[in-house]
């Protein structure tokens, strides 16, 4: 089949969020489809975060370490229960430990003339996920542990679509404090968001594909994790496009954005806005199943992890 003889499709946005050892906690969500699954239509989806964490950073008032790896592995389950509404539960597997990433992170590097930020000269697999202010320590991990996160429960809703090639969708999420809040599995609070989420069919040059995005806020009970910092608010936005380059293949591109979740502080890693830059696509392995490929970068440095790999098996 050539490009041209390829039938247009949405394109789905990557599963994926900010992994910072201290945002991942919270019920920050991915913008996920603007379309509602049909009645009695299922989805399953399991995806892993697979995340390289190294931050350093000392002021007079402040010393912060994020130095280590964080692994989500999380179950997705979503039903269309008609009349344009869906329902969902996620249960995240979440585990922090030293890791073996260092020393490929530090050879990709080296070899693309990529700033260390001090990585090369770090101890190799190590954990610590460290933050000091006035001579407190506020948070310290430096075992590697695992186990449930915050589960979180998802609904959708259909929008009236504006025409035939734009889709949208109101999303929710609520998360319940399941997870360890100590081990950094959870937040330790109820947690809602609400966003809207859109896309609309596109072709670039030859190659049939779509834009998508949408943004929401992110509201937060008092947690257990920097309680006396926390934010109540999080705003998030996504976009991104994506192009089919091959009956089995598309190329995706997307950008995520988070406000600030803590304040308080003059240091970027607790208290700056966040842009990630996501970059892959997915891969059509049967009608019905589809494997995303993706390796994300922070564009605003020490905002997010230095690197995740991302993978994501969807059936439906």
């Amino acid at each position: 089949m050539i490009p041209g003889m390829l039938v247009a499709q949405p394109v789905m946005p990557f599963s994926s969020f900010n992994q910072s050892p201290i945002i991942q906690i919270h019920n920050l969500p991915a913008i996920d489809s603007a379309g509602i699954l049909g009645k009695r239509h299922a989805r399953y989806r399991l995806v892993n975060n697979l995340v390289s964490n190294y931050t350093r950073r000392n002021t007079a008032n402040e010393n912060l370490l994020f130095d280590g790896e964080t692994n989500r592995s999380t179950f997705e389950y979503s039903r269309g229960i008609g009349n344009g509404r869906e329902w969902g539960v996620q249960i995240p597997y979440i585990s922090h430990d030293g890791g073996s990433l260092d020393r490929f992170i530090d050879d990709w590097h080296s070899t693309f003339s990529l700033p260390q930020g001090g990585r090369d000269t770090a101890p190799r697999n190590r954990l610590s996920y460290f933050y000091q202010r006035n001579g407190i320590t506020r948070l310290s991990l430096d075992n590697a542990t695992s186990g449930i996160g915050d589960v979180r429960l998802t609904a959708g809703w259909k929008w009236a679509d504006t025409d035939k090639d734009t889709r949208s969708a109101i999303r929710s999420s609520l998360s319940l404090p399941t997870g360890d809040s100590d081990q950094l599995r959870g937040s330790g609070a109820v947690e809602v968001a609400l966003w809207v989420t859109t896309d609309r069919v596109q072709h670039w040059f030859d190659y049939p594909g779509s834009i998508f995005g949408g943004g929401g806020l992110l509201l937060m009970g008092k947690g257990d994790v920097l309680a006396d910092q926390q934010r109540r608010v999080a705003a998030f936005a996504s976009v991104g496009a994506g192009a089919q380059v091959l009956p089995w293949m598309t190329l995706k591109l997307q950008a995520d954005i988070n406000s600030p979740f803590y304040d308080d502080s003059s240091l970027r890693q607790i208290n700056a806005t966040a842009v990630q830059l996501l970059m892959g696509g997915d891969l059509r392995l049967a009608k019905n199943i589809r494997l995303d490929v993706m390796v994300g970068e922070d564009l605003t440095v020490r905002t997010s992890p230095d690197v995740v790999f991302h993978l994501a098996l969807t059936v439906e």
